[in-house]
């Protein structure tokens, strides 16, 4: 309990958009909420959002979701999650660029194991997949925001957005099974099924 007082407490310096979001809770959990802010001395709404921010990082340890995965060696088909919640920036760029692009290790080497004419899927977090590309196996580098070669990044070959995204719902349902989205780059042995999904349109 002690290391999750200290996190609520540590104040965050970069302060990110936040969204408008609610959910219910029971009486009981509210009153904790409400107890554990006036001891921390503050908002019910920093409190809540400390909380937040601290089972998101046990569920991605949890998950193992900044690992690279051995899946990754023997496919010819990838996800590749834009991270939207890191950066709209970099979400958009990689859109315009045609480019599957990841940052920071471990998840910048995820590029690397792109091979050329295996097939990188665009997938936005709470959208779907949204586009497609193959890769040319070169992968390039370049700063992020001022950090030297932090980004990794591939130029997709054949490079399509789709008109009408593919959800998270939709993929479970052709491939029969459950998928991580939340992964920066997953490898998947099925992704001629989605491929020919799509191009049936």
């Amino acid at each position: 309990m002690s290391s999750l007082i200290a996190l609520i407490k540590k104040s965050k310096a970069v302060k990110k958009e936040l969204v408008s979001s609610t959910i219910r809770m029971t009486i009981e959990e509210n009153s904790f909420i409400e107890d554990l802010a006036e001891y921390l001395s503050l908002s019910k709404q920093e409190t809540m959002l400390n909380l937040l921010q601290a089972g998101v990082e046990i569920a991605e340890k949890e998950l193992n979701l900044n690992s690279l995965e051995e899946e990754l060696e023997n496919n010819n088909f990838f996800i590749l999650n834009t991270n939207k919640r890191h950066s709209v920036i970099d979400h958009d760029n990689i859109l315009k660029n045609g480019v599957s692009a990841a940052f920071y290790a471990p998840s910048k080497y995820s590029i690397d194991r792109i091979k050329k004419g295996d097939t990188v899927f665009l997938y936005e977090n709470g959208v779907g997949i949204i586009a497609y590309g193959k890769g040319t196996g070169n992968t390039l580098t370049k700063d992020h925001n001022g950090n030297k070669d932090e980004c990794h990044y591939q130029v997709l070959e054949d490079f399509v957005r789709l008109d009408k995204p593919l959800s998270a719902k939709d993929i479970k349902k052709i491939l029969g099974r459950n998928v991580v989205f939340l992964r920066t780059m997953s490898g998947i042995t099925d992704g001629q099924q989605i491929l020919d999904e799509i191009i049936k349109g």
